[in-house]
């Protein structure tokens, strides 16, 4: 009881400290004579050409190749970007078709016992959106990996 008593009194002369130093600090300031609209006036500038720096470098990566490309250059890189898209669709329907939704083992029809997935594996399935449990068969030492579609949780009450 003795320490909270001695917290609480500390805490209030840290109060009473504060105050008592922006008391002080307001007093010099209104007797001293430092020009500090010139100083915020050169913060902002600063700020200003900072960030007109900023911009000019992401506008040099970003902006510049892309209007300084032909448009022929422009068509492919968005095919090939498209494709890449598609792919990814195709490859992620396949995992998906592939997958068995039944928990037994597509050797020996034992019960499979889902465990830890690997770093690689949980990239994947993120990458790919897409949720999946690596299985494990103790009877023939049978291990796979398993996709399935996202399913959205549905918040309750």
């Amino acid at each position: 009881m003795k320490d909270l008593r001695n917290s609480k009194e500390h805490h209030n002369y840290r109060n009473e400290l504060t105050i008592t130093g922006l008391l002080l600090g307001g007093m010099a300031l209104l007797y001293t004579d430092i020009p500090f609209h010139i100083m915020i006036q050169t913060f902002i500038q600063h700020i200003g050409s900072a960030t007109a720096a900023v911009k000019q470098f992401f506008v040099s990566i970003f902006i510049e190749p892309f209007v300084q490309m032909e448009f022929s250059d422009f068509v492919g890189i968005l095919m090939i970007t498209i494709s890449f898209g598609l792919m990814i669709v195709q490859i992620r329907k396949k995992m998906i078709s592939t997958s068995y939704e039944s928990h037994t083992c597509p050797l020996c029809d034992s019960k499979l016992h889902r465990i830890h997935r690997n770093r690689w594996q949980l990239w994947l399935s993120k990458a790919l959106y897409l949720s999946s449990g690596y299985f494990h068969c103790e009877t023939c030492d049978h291990s796979s990996l398993r996709f399935y579609q996202k399913t959205p949780h549905l918040r309750q009450g």
